[in-house]
């Protein structure tokens, strides 16, 4: 049953409303004119099933139901708020629930065609993780279409990646970003973001079977360990490769390979530069490059699996399957790239430190060496403690030069907090000296 509010009585509860946000918050005024004025625009069917989350004062449903929209229903956390909205018969129905990831509005999946919020994403009510739950409810080709304070008004990391976990889900093919602006309103000089995001065809229900983040930090965890068997790390690799990017991007918010590509495309180098990608898994961090308009990129990994999920999606020149280790295991000659970028792979039962000496005997001379790692393995790892060390010997050695790091960061993966190096070979330095005898010669293998 729609809202039953006739035409007058609407225009008399928006013109209520205004008044009444014009001397106690002209920022939620701004945010829901906006968010207003951009729905009308898409000239969507007056049938539209519609949800407003975090409905607030309810001027959002008052305006659009007085351009027709009658199918609105609100959705919020605060049952005061919804028993005033209740009482203003501003909405079809009152949901009180809060969403706090998966499945936590307990709405069935693909319910509306439309989800609507001013300022519904902040610090202070949903988190920009909580999106998934929102393109979850939404029907395919639906909208999503938001006002939010910027990140640098929200004081927030959290809020500060909002634009890099969006990138994820539309790079999983989750969604697609419609619409996306900076603006001041000209009346109040209130100033935000906006956002129009359009859901793409596919299933979101399997999310529902999803590992939650507790459940996907100990899968992995139980795998990155000093102790671990490096065959059965490779077939959980393997395993996992075809939810790997939706395990990792959506459920454990895995925002490290974002970190390592904008500090890469920071260097401003040459886009026919050779780029290594290690640990390259399904291609993450070297599709992020890629986007940029590098072409020369390789990407190695140990499982097979992951490798294959990259080479569907074309995304390196050269896929390499190794592991890395010490000098000679990686099959190809000595000064062959021009940058060595790596997220996720340095971890316990994966790649350690001393692998370091075999990354530079395959870079080039001026060469950069960046790695995105999870904080806190030098101290379960005895092996990642002497990490510092062994970067200070090859500085004190005159290898390299240590330009940015040990940085740690925040929301690296599953709410840790990241560590991130950035390494230079000197140019003084010939690696090919060192290298043992019978060391690899060959071309890159395809």
């Amino acid at each position: 049953m729609a809202t039953s509010l006739n035409a007058d009585q609407l225009a008399s509860s928006l013109k209520s409303l205004k008044l009444d946000l014009q001397s106690k918050n002209v920022h939620e005024l701004a945010s829901a004119d906006k968010v207003c004025r951009e729905f009308i625009n898409l000239n969507l069917p007056v049938t539209s099933e519609i949800l407003d989350l975090c409905a607030k004062s309810g001027i959002v449903s008052a305006n659009i139901q007085s351009r027709g929209y009658i199918n609105v229903d609100a959705l919020d956390e605060d049952m005061p708020t919804l028993r005033k909205l209740q009482s203003m018969s501003l909405y079809r129905n009152y949901i009180w629930r809060e969403v706090s990831g998966i499945g936590s509005t307990g709405l069935r999946e693909e319910s509306y065609d439309v989800v609507i919020t001013s300022g519904g994403f902040s610090s202070k009510a949903m988190s920009p993780n909580d999106i998934t739950e929102v393109l979850r409810i939404l029907k395919p080709e639906g909208f999503m279409i938001w006002t939010m304070k910027t990140a640098q008004a929200e004081h927030s990391t959290e809020f500060g990646l909002f634009e890099q976990n969006l990138a994820g889900l539309v790079k999983s093919g989750k969604c697609t970003i419609m619409k996306h602006e900076n603006y001041t309103d000209t009346r109040t000089r209130t100033k935000g973001e906006f956002y129009i995001v359009k859901r793409l065809a596919g299933r979101f229900p399997d999310y529902l079977d999803r590992p939650t983040p507790v459940e996907l930090q100990g899968q992995i965890e139980e795998m990155l360990v000093d102790s671990a068997d490096p065959n059965q790390t490779v077939k959980f690799y393997d395993a996992w490769s075809e939810k790997y990017d939706d395990d990792l991007v959506i459920v454990g918010n895995y925002n490290g390979y974002v970190k390592c590509s904008e500090a890469f495309l920071k260097l401003g180098l040459n886009h026919n530069v050779a780029v290594l990608d290690v640990a390259a898994g399904t291609g993450l961090l070297g599709g992020e490059i890629g986007r940029h308009g590098y072409v020369e990129i390789d990407g190695l990994d140990s499982s097979l699996g992951m490798l294959g999920k990259a080479r569907q999606q074309g995304i390196y020149k050269n896929y390499i399957h190794t592991t890395v280790d010490g000098l000679g295991s990686i099959p190809v000659n000595d000064s062959s790239y021009d940058v060595i970028v790596s997220s996720n792979g340095f971890a316990p039962g994966q790649i350690y430190p001393s692998a370091l000496p075999e990354l530079l005997r395959v870079l080039r001379p001026g060469g950069y060496i960046l790695i995105a790692m999870k904080d806190g393995y030098h101290v379960q790892s005895h092996r990642f403690a002497m990490m510092d060390s062994n970067i200070n010997d090859l500085i004190q050695q005159k290898q390299v030069e240590l330009l940015i790091g040990p940085v740690v960061f925040k929301h690296f993966m599953l709410n840790n907090d990241g560590r991130f190096y950035m390494l230079r070979k000197l140019t003084g330095h010939a690696w090919a000296t060192g290298s043992p005898q019978g060391s690899p010669r060959q071309g890159r293998r395809n």
